[in-house]
Order: structure tokens, then C-alpha cells, then sequence
């Protein structure tokens, strides 16, 4: 299978190119510019150069491709970025001749707070601002499903693993200032997913696209969590991840208020506290993942952090 991959320079995209690779598919990565590229590590060996803004830079490359999967976003305009790109690269998966996939990345931030009743696919949606162009943009993909193309949306959890992503912040806090910045008072609950699991459910979800088990989900069914439960409080995280890195046993929790001066909406999505499970991704993919929570693995995560895995 020949895989178009945006976002193949971030943190999520380049493991899912060495897990690509791995399964025995091919990928064409979208990279900004020539020296991103170049500088990112792993097996691609095709790369575009454009830009989500400019559909002129990459749609006829994904339209060559057998599969789409977006990870890319552009936070700094995103609903007006997400919704060009996932247009392209919807027109670009309806060309063509042969059955395709398109997969576009969502986030569990589309559930908002859930409370103490975990919930997974089918339950009710209550966005954070900052990402709740999510919603129609989900239900925009799912609706693109016909004979000849599988939909689908991922909404992975908080991604710990290796050196990039949210929670391996905590490490550089821990090394640097001795102790890692909460948003908050901590006691909020992240579902979390290691990277190589969620990199082994993409691959599994474009490999089963058009089995019977996918096939016989209506497409507004066609979504699947990348969550591992327990979900885990952000202090006991950010207090695993200090000892971890051989410090005292501390966190410095930033109040909320101060935090939205800062960081707008994004402190509202840091503090969001939910219980999250992926029961569609467990019962139709056999979706097992490997690692179970931050704060157990922690000692060997930051090790995995500290060589830059």
C-alpha cells in the first residue's frame, strides 16, 4: 500500500513512517520545506514539499496514492487550515481507479469533560474551543464514504512517548528547573496513549479498511480511539516523570487563570479531565496496545526520551 502522509515531519508522523515501513507499506510525505525533510529520521524515501494552505502543492501526489492519512495542522489559523486540507485531500481520494482509504486525525479533546463515566466512540461530543472545528470536520470525512473509498477518523489520546509531544515536556521541565509545570491543580485526568501504539492502530486500521468488520460499520460509525486505560491524574504524571529524571519529587502548578493569559485556549484543553476508552478499536481492529500508563513506565520512557527514540 502506498501511504500519503501529512504532517510526516512531527513528532506523530515520523514514527508512523517507521511503522509503515515496518508493515512492508510505502509512504509520500507532505514536509514544508526541502530541509525538514531532510532532517527527518526514517525510512521515507518520497517526500512533497508544500504547504496544508495550498492544495496546488499536493493534491495530484495523494491522489496517486492508495491511502490518505492526515495528521497534519496548522494551529496558528486551524479550523480555516484543516478544513483546505481536508477538502483536497478528500477530492484527491475520490480519484482515481481501486478502493482507498482516507483516515483523518481527530483528538479525544472533541469529548470535553467527561466526568467520572468513561466514554469511547459513540458517546456525545462537547469540544474545547480551540479544536471544535473537529466536529464538522469528523462528520465532513465520514460522509466522503462510498463503495470505492473507507473513511474513517482516529482520536488519539495525550501521546507520550520518545522525544516530541506534550508530556515529554515534563522531562525537559524536570532536567532543566528541577520540577515539571502543571496547568492547574493536577487533580484533572489525561487518557494517554504510548506512540508506538497509536502508530501500530493506524497501521491496522489501514490494513482492515474494507474487511467485513469495517466494511459492516455504517460510516458515521467509522471512529476509533487510541486511549489506554487507567487514565491518570497530570500531577501523579508530572510528579513520575521528576523521579523519572532523578529529581525531587515536585511540580509547579501554573493557576488557570494565569495559564489563559499565556496560552489562551490551550490551558482550557490542558485541564480538561477525562476518562476515555477505545472499545470500537479493541472489539474491530484487535487494537492490544503494549503500554499501559505513563506513571508505571515512566523510568523507562524517560530513558527512551533521553536518547531521542
Amino acid at each position: 500500500m502506498k501511504v500519503f502522509v501529512t504532517g510526516a515531519t512531527g513528532y506523530i508522523g515520523r514514527a508512523v513512517l517507521t511503522a509503515l515501513h515496518r508493515a512492508g507499506h510505502s509512504a509520500v510525505g507532505l514536509a514544508r520545506e526541502k530541509e525538514r525533510a531532510a532532517a527527518a529520521t526514517g525510512p521515507c524515501r518520497e517526500w512533497v514539499i508544500g504547504n496544508l494552505r495550498d492544495a496546488r502543492t499536493y493534491a495530484f501526489e495523494a491522489s496517486a496514492c492508495d491511502a490518505i492519512l492526515h495528521l497534519g495542522a496548522d494551529m496558528s489559523s486551524f479550523a480555516t487550515v484543516d478544513k483546505i486540507s481536508l477538502e483536497t485531500l478528500l477530492s484527491a481520494a475520490a480519484k482515481g481507479d481501486g478502493k482507498k482509504v482516507f483516515v483523518y486525525t481527530s483528538g479525544v479533546w472533541v469529548l470535553g469533560a467527561t466526568g467520572e463515566t468513561p466514554v469511547d466512540e459513540d458517546s456525545a461530543l462537547n469540544p474545547v474551543p480551540l479544536i471544535a472545528a473537529r466536529v464538522r470536520h469528523e462528520q465532513l470525512a465520514l460522509g466522503a464514504s462510498s463503495d470505492q473509498l473507507t473513511a474513517a477518523v482516529v482520536r488519539p489520546g495525550i501521546v507520550y512517548g520518545g522525544r516530541g509531544g506534550i508530556v515529554s515536556g515534563f522531562f525537559a521541565d524536570a532536567v532543566s528547573s528541577g520540577r515539571p509545570t502543571v496547568v492547574g491543580d493536577g487533580n484533572n485526568r489525561w487518557a494517554g496513549v504510548y506512540l508506538g501504539d497509536l502508530c501500530d492502530l493506524y497501521v491496522r486500521l489501514l490494513e482492515s479498511a474494507f474487511s467485513p468488520a469495517v466494511r459492516r460499520l455504517a460510516p458515521k460509525e467509522r471512529v476509533f480511539h487510541a486511549v489506554t486505560p487507567p487514565s491518570e491524574t497530570v500531577s501523579s504524571i508530572a510528579r513520575a516523570a521528576s523521579r523519572a529524571a532523578g529529581r525531587e519529587d515536585t511540580v509547579h502548578f501554573w493557576p488557570i487563570d494565569e495559564a489563559r493569559e499565556k496560552l489562551g485556549g490551550y490551558a482550557d484543553a490542558l485541564a480538561l479531565d477525562q476518562v476515555v476508552g477505545s472499545k470500537r478499536s479493541e472489539a474491530v481492529l484487535g487494537w492490544r496496545p503494549r503500554v499501559r500508563g505513563f506513571v508505571p513506565n515512566a523510568p523507562e520512557l524517560f530513558e527512551e526520551w533521553r536518547a531521542g527514540v
